[in-house]
Order: structure tokens, then sequence, then C-alpha cells
């Protein structure tokens, strides 16, 4: 059913049409007074009174019709066009009726100048009325714009009160499990001398998994820290970043095949979670392979102002409906292509760097990651050491 119009409310759309028509109109009426004064050989335009008139009249008429195309692509919202509309209706009523009182106590024969006079208070208190609703829908406008972000700024402080929250009990909780695998797996590699290699292999790999999981929870608390405005990237190195990246990629998974070509010290501005973009894209690669032997190759091409990874596998693509979003959050995409990847595309981003899916099919995929290029840290070895260790952590 039709919802009906309230008599006597102004169309909000139709403000800025009604503005310029009032500015036309009452241009033509002075015109017009010009053209008929004229015409009957009255001396009325010639007098000073008049032209003063008529002079001040126009800056109004320039204004009122001014309004009406501005109204239009300002970021002023419709909202507030019916207040404006009867600042102008006040001011024009209002106007009117002084003028009209003033003409009562100092009464003139001349109908010539009650019509000017009429027309010059017609058009100095539209324009004043005009100018006072602009001014204070600006002011609204402001004052529902600071209300919104103070709201937004208590939704976000109470979002991160809440992920403070679920972060501690993360911390507290998995990361002490995580250290009770790791250092009880630990003990049995010390304590063990007669395992075999492979006994060995996988403890190994149990406490590089529960280191992982240790890192993981350290990169909650990293994004959280970035996003309260006082993180700034630093100078990575890239290169230990994938060859560590790659090392735990076959740690994990033994029949992958993985070939690279990474120069040493490649540097980029990042942060120490540009692991995980890499970890995430790897692991990708060799859990969708449904390939006899997985193959990954790793590219690094130095730039002069960025450096672009590529990440290449013979698995059987991505389909068709999922590239579009594939850097996207989207629920219920079970284990293909979901979370990792999304948190691929924010880390990238944070970076002001870029990644997008270069080819996809049924030989295999590849990825491309630019970041921007970052000069090597000043350090001394010792010192460069120790910011690779961090870096790890």
């Amino acid at each position: 059913m039709q919802r009906s119009r309230r008599v006597g409310v102004l169309p909000a759309d139709r403000l800025p049409t009604y503005l310029i028509g009032l500015g036309v109109g009452l241009t033509l009426v002075l015109l017009g007074e010009f053209a008929l004064f004229s015409a009957i050989g009255s001396s009325h335009v010639t007098d000073g009174e008049f032209l003063v008139g008529a002079v001040t009249t126009v800056p109004f008429l320039v204004g009122i019709t001014y309004a009406g195309y501005w109204l239009r692509s300002s970021v002023l919202s419709p909202a507030r066009y019916p207040r404006i509309a009867w600042w102008v209706v006040g001011g024009f009523a209002t106007f009117l009726f002084v003028n009209v009182a003033l003409m009562a106590v100092i009464p003139t024969d001349s109908w010539p100048m009650i019509v000017s006079w009429l027309r010059w208070a017609a058009a100095f208190g539209a324009g004043t009325g005009l100018l006072v609703g602009c001014i204070e829908g600006r002011a609204i406008e402001r004052a529902l714009a600071a209300e919104r972000a103070a709201l937004r700024a208590e939704h976000v402080a109470e979002q991160r009160d809440y992920l403070d929250y679920l972060n501690g009990i993360l911390r507290h909780e998995v990361l002490n499990t995580a250290t009770i695998i790791d250092g009880y797996a630990s003990r049995v590699l010390e304590a063990e001398s007669d395992l075999d290699d492979r006994s060995r292999r996988w403890l190994e790999v149990v406490i590089d998994e529960s280191e992982e999981m240790s890192t993981v929870i350290d990169d909650v608390r990293v994004l959280l820290r970035t996003t309260d405005g006082s993180y700034q990237p630093e100078p990575i190195d890239v290169s230990r970043v994938l060859t560590d990246e790659v090392r735990k990629l076959t740690d994990r998974d033994e029949s992958v095949a993985v070939e690279t070509s990474i120069p040493d010290g490649v540097f980029v501005r990042a942060d120490d979670l540009l692991g995980r973009v890499f970890g995430n894209l790897l692991s990708n690669a060799v859990e969708h392979n449904a390939a006899s032997r997985p193959r990954v190759s790793v590219t690094v091409e130095l730039g002069p102002e960025t450096v672009r990874v590529e990440i290449a596998d013979n698995g059987p693509g991505i389909p068709d409906a999922e590239v579009d979003s594939l850097f996207e959050r989207v629920e219920h995409r079970g284990s293909t292509h979901g979370l990792g990847l999304y948190l691929v595309g924010q880390l990238v981003a944070r970076y002001d760097g870029a990644v997008e899916l270069v080819d996809t099919g049924p030989d295999g995929s590849r990825f491309a990651v630019e970041l921007p290029a970052a000069d090597p840290p000043l350090s001394t070895p010792d010192e460069g050491a120790a910011t690779v260790a961090s870096a790890k952590k």
C-alpha cells in the first residue's frame, strides 16, 4: 500500500528546484519593473532609491539561485531541507510583514515605489532565511557526524576490550597448553637417546608446531597492537622469512617438492606477522593439492620500489565461483580457501602492498605478493641476528 504524503510538507528532494525557481522569479520581477516603468515613461527607474534597492537586491537573487545548484551537489543531507525551507518561508514572511508595517507608518503615494519595496523585502527576507537555514543545517550535520564518531569510537573501544579479554583467555589457556606440549616433547627428545631418526623427526615437528601455535597467539597480540594507530612498519628480511616458512612446510609434509629462487638480504616494510602471509599461501598450495607429489615454487623479484614474491603450485586450480571473493571473509566455505587467504589480504593491505591470484587452472595456481621495498636496517651482524630472531617469534 502506498504511503500517503502529509499535506503541507515540502518534498525534501524538490527544495533546490524551488530555490532556483524563486531566484529566477524574483529576477524576472526586477527586470519586469525596469521594462514596465520605462514603457509607461515613469521617472522611477532613474530615482536613486529605486536604483539602490535594485542593486542591493541583486546579491540576494544570485545567492538564492546559486543555493539551489549548491544544494544539489553539497554534502548537506536532504533531511535538512525542510528546516531550510521553513527558514526561507519564515524570513520571507517576516521581512514582508515588517516592511508592510513600515509602509503603514511611512506612507508613500508612489505605487512603483511600493512594488519595488515589496520586491526588495521579499528577496532580502528569503535570502537571509536561506543563509541562516544553510548555516543551521551545516551545524546539525557536524553535530550528528560528531555524535556518530563518538558512538563509533565507543563501539570500537568496547570491541577492543572484548578482543583483549578473548586474547587474554587465548594466551592463558592455549599458550600454556602449547608450552606444556613443547616442554614435554623437548624433554623426551633430550632424554631418550635410543630414539630412531623417524621418531626424533616427529618430535621435532611436534616442537615446531607447538612453537607455531605460540606464534599465532602472539600474532593476535600484534594485530591488536596495530589497530591502536601507534604501530609503525619496520624493515623485515623477507628472504629469511620465506626460507623459514619453506622449511616449516617441508617439515610438516616431506612429500612436498619445493623450488626456490630467493636472493639473500631482501628487505620489505612489514612487521613480525609477515610470515603469516607466506605461511598461509604455502599451506594453501599444499592443503588443496591433489597431485601425487605436490610441487611448490617460490620466487622473489626485487624492483626499484617494491618486492614481488610469487608462489605457484601444481594443484587443481581454484573454482571460478571462488576467484572473485578469494581474499574476502566468506561464510560456509568449509576448509577451502577461507580464513587463511582473508588474513593474507588483510595483512598485505596493512603493509600498503598488494596480493593477487595471477592465474589458476588445471595445471595449478600462482599467487603474487608485492610489498614496499625497504633498506636493510643499520645494525651490526649480532644485532641483525637478534632482529631476525625476534621476527621469527
